[in-house]
């Protein structure tokens, strides 16, 4: 198999694992700023981010179920599942806060 179809799915959950926690962050703060500008695009960004790193993680999951070498879609559902725990701590911080 080409390993670049292996390495778009990461270069995918790098890409989520970066827009979805930077999204929740300003999405909370555009949400309760009170200036009237709206989190809609921060929002879109932060479901988009969630559906390129879910994705990402089920081309990983078919990779591993055709053969593929193990190293690269094993690194990419690690990678992927960064955004879920990112967000995750993020709340978990906020609940205590």
């Amino acid at each position: 198999m080409n390993t670049s179809r292996g390495v778009i799915p990461l270069l995918a959950a790098v890409i989520a694992a970066v827009v979805v926690p930077a999204s929740f962050v300003y999405g909370v703060s555009a949400a309760l700023s009170g200036d009237g500008s709206g989190a809609i695009l921060y929002q879109v960004l932060f479901v988009g981010g969630l559906a390129l790193a879910l994705a990402s993680i089920i081309v990983a999951i078919v990779r591993l179920a055709k053969g593929a070498k193990k190293a690269l879609p094993i690194a990419t559902i690690v990678v992927a599942l960064v955004p879920f725990a990112g967000v995750l701590a993020l709340y978990l911080a906020n609940l205590t806060a």
